[in-house]
């Protein structure tokens, strides 16, 4: 039985396509089977972070993913690159064929938006293939797709239907996928996403199981402080938090240093538990101590009323960025060198032809 794992974001993490691809491969007799780690909400740095942890959890024979919708462009091209050379160096180094699947977000401008340029790249350098459904779904916009889509990006039975379909087609076949895994497999490691079950003295009794992985946060009380062991020092660059009715603003410090940042872990989709990566900033940092604030955000949900009661912050993973070497850092540089001699090479080949 060939594994597919569908990496994404909430589209992949609803009931949905990667069901309707299962149903299609059963109903041929395919040995394939879909499996699903969707990531709602998030984007880019909290699954580069949790990519090794992600893969570890569930074994596949190959990687389909879903990156491109949610809020991914509003990073500039070299850093959405970076992003995914962390991800495609796990991948790589675990020897998956990988390709990049593009579902459609309303909004978006496809014939000027970067991200179809960037996946073009890809495939071109590194032989990463892609399936584009975001254009085609576009294109149809002037007609009436509300029968393909509830909202801007997540889809009704017909869409499900549809999506399923085109995965399934895409990938009855082996995608050639493989040829960019020595140009990935040893890039070194940047980040290092710490779950707090595994640190000494913290106990984290709230479980979370909407992504495909287990989440076990610690919770931290209304008015409550608690103390997170690094171990030694480490560049904290965020933390898995989760937003929901209970949430408020969390108070993340360094005990040694005093610096504070303070996260308000609440939105309008708030009448509902789920994880979000914050971005928190604190070099060298031999430990945490995590606040809970008594306040309650002003912030109008969706649908529901909000939670009247206490409080309540949770945490399951501190990321940090790990200290290159120097040769570390070159390996990284040489093969951003590269591809921007690649990239040089590819736009001169395509004039040559023009």
């Amino acid at each position: 039985m060939v594994r597919v794992l569908c990496l994404g974001y909430s589209v992949t993490e609803l009931p949905g396509y990667v069901e309707r691809a299962n149903a299609l491969a059963e109903a041929e007799g395919r040995p394939v089977t879909f499996l699903r780690s969707g990531w709602g909400g998030h984007s880019l740095p909290s699954v580069a972070a949790l990519i090794d942890e992600i893969l570890d959890a569930i074994p596949c024979d190959r990687v389909l993913l879903e990156l491109f919708t949610g809020n991914v462009r509003y990073f500039d091209g070299a850093t959405m690159r970076a992003y995914l050379d962390d991800i495609l160096a796990a991948t790589a180094r675990r020897n998956l064929p990988a390709a990049f699947l593009n579902l459609h977000q309303g909004g978006v401008d496809y014939a000027a938006e970067p991200v179809a340029g960037l996946l073009a790249e890809y495939r071109a350098l590194y032989g990463i293939p892609y399936l584009d459904i975001a254009e085609p779904v576009a294109a149809a916009g002037a007609g009436d797709i509300t029968y393909l889509l509830k909202d801007a990006t997540h889809v009704t039975p017909a869409g499900a239907d549809l999506y399923g379909l085109l995965v399934y087609s895409f990938l009855r076949a082996p995608p050639p996928g493989r040829a960019y895994i020595d140009r990935f497999r040893d890039l070194p490691v940047r980040f290092e996403a710490l779950p707090l079950r595994a640190l000494p003295g913290l106990s984290c009794g709230f479980a979370l199981r909407r992504n495909g992985i287990p989440l076990d946060f610690l919770e931290i009380p209304e008015g409550a402080r608690v103390a997170v062991p690094l171990g030694r020092p480490r560049d904290v660059i965020g933390l898995l938090v989760t937003y929901g009715p209970q949430a408020g603003t969390l108070t993340v410090q360094d005990p040694a240093t005093g610096r504070t940042q303070a996260l308000v872990a609440y939105d309008e989709f708030s009448y509902y538990t789920r994880s979000m990566f914050r971005s928190v900033t604190l070099p060298a940092a031999r430990a945490l101590t995590l606040a809970q604030s008594a306040e309650r955000p002003d912030i109008a949900l969706r649908k529901g009323a909000p939670d009247p009661g206490p409080r309540i912050g949770r945490v399951s993973h501190v990321v940090c960025r790990r200290r290159l070497s120097l040769a570390q850092r070159a390996a990284r540089l040489l093969h951003r060198l590269r591809r921007g001699l690649r990239r040089i090479g590819l736009r001169v080949g395509l004039a040559r032809g023009a």
